[in-house]
């Protein structure tokens, strides 16, 4: 009969959680639901990273998964491990898979239509509802096994769900609050281990932890490690021994450590790849504070509710184990907000990032939680000064931020009602629930007053609504009917340069093999490749994206970029493209100077040899640039013409290498009327120098009207690539203009680029061959075998195989900086190209192993006999 009844009152308690994790969502729900004047449905996306990143990488890997294809395909940007780079995101995520799992038997069943924009958009209210069930569950299951009541626990877990830093994460970045579901579970699972020796679910929450995203396991490393010293140090009386504690603890880490390698691996791996620029500039021991950062009113990212504040002001009940245990790491981590110290630990000591914040609106909702638990413990007296902290705070809050936000009003009602209970000594249960329901529309309405103000304001519901991603802003049935114009004129390996304005995802969300990318980690050898060797100088300055090629005509021809779009307002087409279609918005352009998929080189080229950019596209043009074979030919030098070209400081003085330019507008013009009548179309590359001494601010360098954005120079994002080169096309004068401010400015290099070299190369005989896409393969079928060096336009990585019909392996190597190399044999006809990451097989086994030995491990503490028992 007890069973029956803790199993009826635990299925009440579940359905209270479900309602809940509803609730905590309503406001969101009603931006939707319930559209302004503008008859706008505001999703649950953030306008930027949301729309650009989260959305077409869900849509993008789903679609990759479906049809079978797991680690990599050339549409991802230029080339590459998608499972790999991606793992930072979804490709290794749980919830993810859990979200596709429900999305593919939903498809399958109802044939609803999954490969859209507007799908993923509607999706994320679902697998958010989800996840703050989750969220809430665990919360309450490790509350109440540090003592606090089920009712008590559920509202500690809603304070946390709800949380305006679990909807600000859930918005801009939706797997950042995956991590909002891994801590509870990860203390509970200690609190197992601690008390009960029970190691599995700790087994299980590392494992999950450390799949589901590489990048916060670190975060819960340390504060699972900073919570086991906690209750190692300071032990209670019912806690195992300290060593047994260890002897537990340490192996099911590392069991569960071991489960992750297929999935932990290749996302480290992912990262060590990502591009390693230093983060270069001084940061202060503490923030210089503001209205924005008063953690207990408006902050943009957290919100601490004044019942904690009144916690704290508590200390008869700090005399509770647990209760002190919180209150304290409350204290230490509210503190830790002062310092952008502490944003570089939690962030591995790179530049300062407040992603760590979760773990005080845990500490603060734990806190609270056990607060509301011994309430009936407080004294009138006691509870009456608790208050005045809590009314200081706001008043001086009110003050500086000259603004009553509308939760403020609820403060002294809640106020009212805990004197009663402390009065009363918690003896009414209506009061109670009185109490309990006002806690959580406190907590649901401050969560929606901040989504309102720091969230769901004009800058983002301007953009994240069904019109917009419907609009030529972002995915139009214009640019998709052109789209599908241009995928029925090219070959299946051929590229199509496009992006709609800043959208540098769009071939993710649109579906075609595209050239542009937006991602935190992308491979280090690309943005070495753009930032280094051929510095393709994009219009943006930032390590995270990369599109085109800077209208350099050479490497368009070399990566098999054949086919562009471009609206009414684009400058800088490549000069050996010309337009085939107009519809009056869009021109589509097709290359005249192509170059075959294969192609067979006599001639290698030492990449140390080769000393500009200019010369490496020769080179790569003639033959092939590799460090893998034996050089067999040298490059022919270009020429500097920089002394024939005259420069002069227009609207700006120009002294001892300083640009000084008082207005918007001024820089320099440089003069090539002395070369115009020598060449007949023809490209200049211009090559500088450029920093900004004063002030520290965003600029622009406009080059014959193509707008490069720079970075100021405490930027995070900065890519510390200074040396910078420019493609005009040749005419008598080309003008540099520079955004107000004083500049160090060195022009390094003037070349001509008349396009001899690739028109040659584009008029030989096409080697004839078809190119197909199996899955996680390439195949080259070639009309007649051919030996020799020869290269493909797809990326090349560690793990990339290549392999002919008749001589088997090939030795892939890398080629041309960015491409795949190998040398077929006399006979091979047919040229299979597939990749998978390095060392897959190897940490799928130890992940097989791992969890073999955690289900022996578990038979050692008796979990048969306790499944039996439960499922009986």
């Amino acid at each position: 009969m007890d069973t029956m009844k803790s199993r009826l009152q635990g299925m009440r308690n579940i359905m209270i959680i479900a309602l809940l994790a509803v609730i905590s969502h309503v406001y969101v729900l009603w931006r939707l639901v319930a559209p302004d004047d503008t008859k706008k449905q505001v999703f649950m996306t953030g306008a930027n990273d949301g729309l650009e990143q989260m959305l077409p990488m869900q849509l993008y890997l789903y679609e990759k998964f479906k049809e079978g294809t797991w680690f990599y395909d050339t549409d991802f940007g230029l080339g590459g491990d998608f499972y790999t780079d991606l793992a930072y995101y979804y490709s290794t995520n749980i919830i993810y898979y859990i979200n596709i799992i429900f999305v593919r038997a939903g498809e399958i069943l109802t044939g609803f239509d999954t490969s859209t924009v507007d799908f993923w958009a509607f999706n994320a209210f679902f697998i958010s509802i989800l996840k703050a069930f989750l969220i809430i569950y665990f919360t309450y299951r490790f509350l109440l096994i540090i003592g606090v009541r089920p009712l008590h626990g559920i509202i500690g877990g809603f304070i946390f769900a709800a949380s305006p830093t679990y909807f600000r994460f859930t918005i801009f970045w939706s797997f950042f609050s995956d991590v909002f579901i891994w801590l509870p579970l990860t203390l509970w699972a200690l609190e197992l281990v601690i008390r009960k020796k029970k190691p599995g679910l700790f087994i299980f929450a590392t494992a999950a932890t450390l799949i589901n995203n590489f990048y916060f396991g670190y975060y819960q490393l340390i504060i699972a490690v900073v919570y086991l010293a906690v209750r190692l140090i300071f032990r209670r009386q019912s806690d195992l021994p300290r060593i047994q504690t260890l002897k537990l603890a340490v192996p099911s880490a590392l069991i569960g450590a071991g489960i992750s390698v297929v999935a932990f691996f290749h996302a480290v791996r992912g990262f060590l790849n990502n591009d390693d620029r230093e983060y270069e500039v001084d940061v202060p021991m503490f923030s210089e504070l503001d209205w924005q950062d008063n953690i207990f009113y408006e902050n943009y990212l957290v919100i601490i509710l004044f019942i904690a504040i009144q916690a704290l002001f508590t200390p008869k009940l700090y005399t509770r184990y647990f209760y002190r245990v919180f209150a304290v790491l409350t204290i230490i981590f509210m503190l830790f907000t002062l310092s952008p110290y502490i944003d570089m630990l939690f962030n591995g000591f790179q530049q300062p990032q407040k992603r760590w914040h979760y773990m005080l609106v845990f500490f603060h909702a734990v806190l609270i939680a056990q607060y509301l638990t011994r309430f009936r413990e407080v004294g009138i007296r006691q509870y009456a000064v608790s208050l005045i902290p809590v009314y200081i705070i706001l008043a001086l809050s009110i003050y500086f931020k000259e603004d009553v936000v509308i939760w403020v009003y609820m403060v002294p009602v809640i106020h009212l009602v805990g004197f009663l209970l402390v009065y009363l000594k918690g003896r009414q249960p209506v009061l109670q629930g009185v109490n309990a329901v006002l806690l959580v529309l406190f907590t649901a309405v401050v969560s929606a007053s901040h989504t309102n103000t720091q969230i769901y304001h004009d800058g983002i519901t301007d953009r994240n609504h069904l019109f917009y991603i419907n609009s030529n802003h972002y995915a139009s049935d214009r640019q998709k009917y052109n789209i599908e114009r241009i995928q029925d004129m090219k070959a299946p390996e051929q590229k199509l340069d496009y992006k709609v304005r800043d959208q540098d995802n769009t071939p993710m969300y649109m579906g075609f093999n595209g050239t542009s990318i937006y991602s935190s980690i992308i491979d280090g050898e690309i943005i070495d490749f753009y930032y280094n060797d051929l510095k393709v100088n994009i219009r943006y300055e930032t390590i995270s994206r990369y599109s085109t090629f800077q209208s350099r005509s050479n490497l368009f021809s070399l990566f098999n970029v054949d086919y562009m779009m471009r609206d009414e307002d684009t400058y800088g087409i490549p000069l050996k493209f010309s337009p085939i279609m107009d519809d009056g918005t869009y021109t589509i352009y097709e290359n005249d100077a192509p170059l075959p998929f294969i192609r067979y080189a006599t001639d290698v080229y030492n990449p140390d040899a080769l000393d500009h950019p200019l010369a490496r596209e020769h080179a790569m043009i003639n033959g092939i640039v590799t460090d893998a074979l034996e050089p067999t030919a040298q490059a022919e030098p270009t020429e500097n013409l920089i002394d024939e070209v005259p420069v002069e400081a227009q609207n700006a003085t120009l002294s001892d290498g300083v640009l000084d330019v008082p207005e918007d507008g001024g820089g320099l013009n440089l003069n090539f009327s002395s070369l115009v009548d020598q060449y007949d179309n023809a490209d200049v590359y211009i090559e500088m120098h450029v920093e900004m001494i004063e002030p520290n601010k965003r600029f622009t360098i406009n080059v014959d009207g193509y707008p490069n954005e720079r970075l100021f120079a405490t930027s995070k994002y900065r890519t510390y690539a200074d040396d910078l080169l420019y493609r005009v096309e040749l005419q008598e004068e080309v003008p540099i203009t520079f955004s107000s401010g004083k500049y160090a400015v060195e022009l390094q290099s003037i070349r001509i680029e008349d396009y001899q070299t690739l028109e040659q190369e584009s008029e030989k005989a096409d080697p004839g061959y078809t190119v197909s896409e199996k899955g996680n393969t390439y195949e080259i079928t070639l009309a007649e075998p051919r030996a020799g060096i020869a290269s493909v336009p797809i990326v090349h990585r560690d793990g990339m195989k290549v392999a002919g019909d008749a001589s088997g392996d090939l030795d892939a190597f890398r080629a041309n900086y960015l491409m795949t190399g190998f040398e077929p044999g006399a006979d091979d006809r047919v040229i299979t190209i597939s990749y998978s990451p390095p060392y897959f097989l190897v940490t799928l086994m130890i992940s097989i192993l791992s969890l073999l030995i955690s289900f022996i491990y578990l038979d050692l503490f008796g979990i048969r006999s306790r499944l039996k028992r439960r499922f009986k």
